[in-house]
């Protein structure tokens, strides 16, 4: 006989789950909604907290960087005019035969007497301004954008970004400004050119429509680029690193450190009166502007006698075909030909063109930003 509790064909007794109170499940089911509603407000809140935080860091950034165009674009009008006139007997100089003057004074004089100041020392001015204001604009920001990409993370907050870096920025600021460079050049060293007067009387916009008309288009604007930019690479690299290399051996004032004026990285100088702050400007911006045309200007000579070139002349060559003639014609004295005008117009000029950048920065300083 088989027993109700055999284990042949006898199903396991059914154990009833516990029925909840219909007003403690009405409460479980609000609780999970609650949750779920707090989750999604807290993923909400999140995405919002970072959308505002990227669209400060743009803001930021675009602040930033519209500061260092504007206070580039006045330090390249300051540097072109107050350099202009040295600039025009440097381009007399190294454009004429050899002989036809007795130096940057003879020269000088020879422009003045014969053509007057404005329409002689100051002719063609209206191209490179233009083109060095915004040449100047595009390499302070591209420098200064490259230089806090550049400067280590792990770098001490308020430490200068090492040199190397510095020197990086300013190479690759040169390859972008030379695009500019290298069109408005060619028109401000043919107007600088002696008998320009009678060859352009409609100014640089009649230099520019021949040079587009005459020698191929794009191909004529851009004669001497690849001399620009080896001129422009190691000269701005040089340039940069000159002036921050003495800024920071000056002697300091005592103060609480403040964000560089220079757009350095981060770089932090202590507080100074804004007229040390001028006179240190004009010190550094001054020299180092001088050692870099001291470095470059073979290369800057053999670049004008290739902007000045006729197209299928004998100076129509490469740079190491025109540094070869340019020794056989003179040696050294070729080679540096404008040397002194050049050295002359360096310091004042690049003095001014950092002068206006330092207090243009310090002048758009926004009130909550940091000293």
């Amino acid at each position: 006989m088989v027993t109700a509790n055999s284990s042949q064909g006898v199903s396991p007794p059914v154990v009833p789950h516990p029925q909840r109170h219909p007003q403690t499940q009405q409460l479980a089911e609000h609780g999970a909604a609650g949750e779920m509603e707090l989750r999604a407000a807290g993923r909400e809140g999140h995405q919002q907290h970072r959308g505002q935080q990227q669209q400060q860091r743009q803001e930021v950034f675009v602040s930033t960087a519209g500061r260092e165009l504007l206070a580039g674009f006045a330090a390249g009008a300051a540097n072109v005019t107050s350099g202009y006139p040295f600039d025009t007997v440097k381009v007399r100089l190294q454009s004429a035969a050899p002989g036809r003057y007795r130096g940057a004074l003879h020269c000088a004089t020879e422009v003045v007497r014969s053509e007057g100041v404005r329409r002689g020392l100051f002719r063609g001015l209206s191209s490179p301004l233009v083109g060095g204001t915004a040449e100047t604009g595009v390499n302070y920001l591209v420098y200064s954008r490259v230089l806090a990409a550049l400067t280590p993370a792990q770098l001490t907050p308020g430490s200068p970004p090492p040199l190397e870096c510095v020197a990086a920025a300013g190479a690759v600021a040169g390859v972008a400004l030379s695009g500019i460079l290298g069109p408005t050049e060619l028109v401000k060293c043919r107007m600088q050119q002696a008998g320009s007067a009678a060859r352009y009387p409609g100014g640089p916009l009649q230099c520019l429509r021949e040079v587009v008309a005459r020698e191929g288009g794009l191909r004529g604007l851009t004669r001497g680029l690849g001399a620009t930019l080896t001129r422009e690479v190691p000269g701005n690299a040089l340039f940069f690193t000159a002036y921050e290399a003495l800024r920071r051996n000056l002697p300091d004032s005592s103060g609480p450190p403040h964000g560089s004026s220079s757009g350095s990285g981060g770089a932090a100088r202590p507080e100074r009166h804004w007229l040390e702050e001028a006179a240190f400007a004009i010190f550094c911006g001054g020299a180092a502007g001088t050692l870099m045309w001291a470095v470059v200007l073979p290369i800057d000579v053999a670049k004008t006698r290739l902007q000045t070139a006729q197209p299928g002349s004998e100076w129509d060559v490469g740079l190491r075909k025109h540094w070869a003639m340019l020794w056989r014609e003179g040696g050294m004295r070729s080679l540096y030909a404008g040397l002194t005008p050049t050295l002359v117009r360096a310091f004042p000029a690049n003095a001014c063109q950092w002068l206006a950048w330092e207090l243009a920065m310090r002048g758009m300083r926004g009130d909550g930003e940091e000293q």
